[in-house]
């Protein structure tokens, strides 16, 4: 062993060995800077390091038999008598490359226990916190334009519908990444805001029949780049979900999330193999997107285009089965809509009857056209296990909880939404607005406080939540003022006239109806908003000449809406017609009306909550104190718009104000405070 060692000193190995090991280090850390700056692959480092490890037996063998000195490389000459085999003393530089591979060595090992402490911490935030949190922002559209910007987009989005598949990721809303597109990224700025442990950031690129796809993965934390690829195909549906499934697979494997059986089911499905069907989709998409699609006829065409062009696209015939039956949702129903559904769901079953498709389609006709709630409950369940990062799944979920009444359910959904769509305000508003249904005002606060989103309805909340505490109603009616002009653009000009009537600024709210138009209902026989408005005020201020020439007008029109047996298509018509019989002094018929409507809204909270407070209303106009203060208690009771610090005080109740059972409830209402 002495002499091996004297030998390889001889040689000098173990210096050559020592300068490769610490020459390779030196070129991988050159390497770790450079290669991202240069667009280059970060796992080319892997064949940097796969290099470096292939060369050192053939640079010890080298060092064995040749000797690289001042005079050049030579062949190292063979031991001589002197060489006793005693290893020679270390020279100085022998003491200085000795350093270097220990620091080498210490770097080597700190760094990995680095990585190792990293990951494990890593792994357990991400245990707590759940899945894996993925923003993919919007895809850039290089050297494109037109016609073919949309395409980026549509295929930006059809990639988050494609990872808000999977169980073992959680994708963010396209809303929220939507506001980084064309703009200069930070991404630990953004990874912080969206809540992501990493971000795909992407372009698209066609050319003929050529497409190219540039993807990289980057770590929100560190900023480091996870991976990165182009994918160059042939422009085809197939290929571009084929890239989708690459991208996915890419993702998880970086994020150490194993892909369920689910998910590989999943991520197989290729929706249609027809382009031209493909980009039909993709219009509906966008339309969708961006417009309201209830009769909007071009997103109905759309999709219509993608079925025609291709009779086995699923995914376009459960969205067409759910605008053809959301047509209908209002009681409007025809003889061609849904009977085309029909056949369609029909279809769906035939051609994948287990698939999200089908459940979705499934869904929207229980839902919309059969309004078996319920049913369409447990439906959407199931497709929330299929689907678990899907927000339009997530928002129609928290329609039925609505309706349903279960909602401790809902705001637990809405939570989900907010961690996936943390961008958006509607969000939070819809978690305070929410809260405050339910009356749970402290929470409501809290909630309120704990976000920094603004927006209207945030603001109106908060000014609730605040005349919870001052009680003042000018005061809080001036706030609204305040948000009304902050807000224009998105104010509901109606809620402003309700903070006027409530401080009895009946000069004013009469001077807000002026300068709005009427506006008839889209979705029944009603009256407009601005002549209910009328009505009250006209009742207010005792213009009995206003009422004279608007009631006798106002019940012939609703009166029309009654079908062959005599019955309202729509019950809630009978709602402004207490409101009617309100105004005449018709007391008894106001009451009747009253608990028909409410009779009919218990089978769906949806309109209940947003009914009753308007009934008390109705009920404290017509002097029915005893009914009136039954029908408070009940909203104080179950969630409802009407608010205990707030209804009983506004001049609906006036006319009953003395009266025995609303005296008592206010004396109870304060001593709650």
């Amino acid at each position: 062993m002495r002499r091996l060692i004297s030998e390889l000193q001889r040689r000098r190995v173990l210096r050559t060995a020592a300068l490769y090991v610490v020459g390779a280090w030196l070129v991988m850390q050159v390497g770790d800077v450079v290669f991202p700056a240069l667009d280059i692959p970060e796992r080319s480092l892997r064949y940097v390091l796969f290099g470096a490890l292939l060369g050192f037996p053939a640079v010890i063998a080298f060092g064995w038999f040749f000797d690289v000195g001042a005079h050049g490389i030579s062949r190292t000459r063979p031991a001589g008598p002197d060489d006793s085999g005693v290893p020679q003393p270390l020279r100085a530089v022998d003491y200085v490359l000795l350093a270097a591979f220990l620091a080498v060595a210490v770097a080597i090992v700190y760094n990995m226990a680095d990585k190792a402490v990293d990951e494990r911490g890593f792994v357990a935030e991400r245990a707590q916190r759940g899945s894996p949190m993925v923003a993919v922002l919007p895809f850039t559209a290089v050297s494109m334009g037109g016609d073919n910007e949309f395409f980026a987009n549509g295929v930006h989005d059809d990639l988050l519908t494609r990872l808000a598949q999977l169980q073992s990721l959680r994708v963010i809303s396209r809303t929220s990444v939507l506001e980084y597109k064309d703009t200069i990224r930070n991404i630990r700025e953004i990874g912080a805001r969206l809540g992501a442990d990493v971000i795909l950031e992407g372009g698209i690129q066609s050319a003929g029949d050529r497409i190219r796809i540039n993807a990289q993965l980057i770590d929100a934390r560190t900023d480091e780049h996870l991976w990165a690829h182009t994918y160059d195909r042939e422009l085809t549906a197939t290929n571009i979900f084929d890239v989708q499934t690459e991208i996915a697979r890419a993702i998880a494997s970086a994020m150490h999330a194993t892909l369920t059986p689910q998910d590989v089911d999943q991520l197989s499905v290729i929706p249609t193999e027809n382009m031209a069907a493909y980009r039909e989709y993709l219009r509906a998409v966008e339309i969708r997107n961006t417009q309201r699609v209830w009769k909007n006829e071009e997103y109905g065409k759309a999709l219509e285009r993608a079925v025609e062009l291709d009779p086995l696209f699923t995914r376009a015939m459960a969205e067409l089965v759910g605008h053809l039956t959301f047509i209908n949702f209002f009681h409007q129903e025809d003889t061609v809509s849904t009977p085309r559904a029909e056949a369609l769901l029909e279809r769906i079953r035939t051609l994948a009857p287990n698939s999200a498709d089908h459940l979705m389609a499934k869904f929207y006709y229980t839902y919309y056209a059969l309004k078996d709630y319920p049913a369409a409950y447990e439906l959407i369940k199931q497709a929330e296990s299929l689907r678990p990062s899907d927000i339009r799944l997530l928002e129609i979920k928290t329609y039925i909880q609505r309706r349903l009444g279960a909602f401790d359910e809902r705001i637990e959904t809405v939570r989900k939404l907010i961690e996936l769509d943390p961008l958006n305000s509607q969000r939070e508003a819809a978690l305070v607005g929410n809260l405050g249904l339910m009356h749970r005002y402290d929470d409501a606060l809290t909630a309120s406080k704990a976000t920094e989103a603004d927006s209207y309805q945030l603001s109106y909340w908060r000014s609730l939540m605040d005349l919870r505490e001052h009680r003042d109603i000018g005061r809080w009616s001036a706030d609204i003022e305040a948000i009304q002009e902050r807000y224009d653009s998105e104010a509901e000009p109606l809620t402003l006239w309700q903070a006027r009537i409530a401080s009895r600024n009946f000069a004013g709210a009469e001077q807000l109806l002026d300068q709005l138009e009427s506006e008839a209902s889209e979705i029944g026989v009603y009256m407009s908003e601005q002549d209910i408005a009328r009505i009250s005020i006209a009742w207010f201020t005792g213009n009995q000449e206003l009422l004279a020439g608007m009631l006798p007008a106002k019940r012939a029109f609703l009166e029309q809406s009654r079908d062959s047996n005599g019955e309202f298509i729509n019950y809630g018509t009978n709602l402004e017609l207490a409101l009617i019989a309100a105004a005449e002094g018709k007391a008894d018929e106001a009451e009747r009306l009253i608990r028909m409507v409410m009779r009919e809204a218990r089978k769906d909270m949806t309109s209940q909550t947003a009914m009753v407070s308007t009934a008390c209303q109705v009920l404290g106009m017509a002097g029915a104190a005893l009914a009136a203060v039954d029908c408070l208690r009940t909203a104080f009771r179950e969630p409802s718009s009407a608010h205990p610090f707030l209804d009983p005080y506004t001049p609906y109740y006036d006319r009953i104000r003395d009266d025995p059972a609303f005296v008592e409830l206010l004396a109870e209402l304060e001593q709650d405070r």
